[in-house]
């Protein structure tokens, strides 16, 4: 189930993402079908429902780790996918964070934290420690992801 929340950005603002009747299929199960919405700038969707209904396969297909059957995606009026069109990941500036495995197990809190983050040591110890105080983490740094 895809729900919008359209209150939050006017039909003025741009269009960042435009999902437009897509489809994928495994062999004889079909993940997604018919899959259409839009995203402004501004607002928030949610992809809600039951496991298997296709929520992850639309972020997949999104990402552009996956191509579709059918349909086409937009990001920030560029088609990305959609008939003769197949735009790698790299090249789509999406992020996205799974649900399982989404760190390094043999790294510490503040280390995974900090691995993505820019710049020399000290300047990468002070966004970790702002970015665990954000999330009210502080004090679990030195965790590691399975304690």
């Amino acid at each position: 189930m895809i729900r919008e929340r359209t209150e939050t950005s006017p039909k003025t603002t741009p269009t960042v993402l435009d999902v437009d009747n897509l489809a994928k299929s495994y062999g004889e199960v079909v993940a997604v079908a018919g899959t259409s919405f839009s995203v402004r700038s501004g607002q928030f969707l949610t992809l809600l429902g039951p496991s298997g209904c296709g929520k992850t396969t639309t972020l997949r297909l999104i990402a552009g780790f996956e191509p579709p059957d059918a349909g086409s995606i937009d990001i920030h009026g560029r088609n990305v996918a959609g008939p003769g069109v197949f735009v790698p990941p790299e090249q789509r500036r999406i992020g996205m964070v799974f649900q399982d495995y989404a760190l390094f197990p043999h790294l510490n809190v503040a280390d995974n934290i900090g691995f993505g983050v820019r710049g020399d040591r000290r300047a990468r110890s002070q966004r970790v420690a702002e970015m665990l105080a954000l999330v009210g983490l502080e004090g679990y740094g030195d965790r590691m992801p399975s304690a």
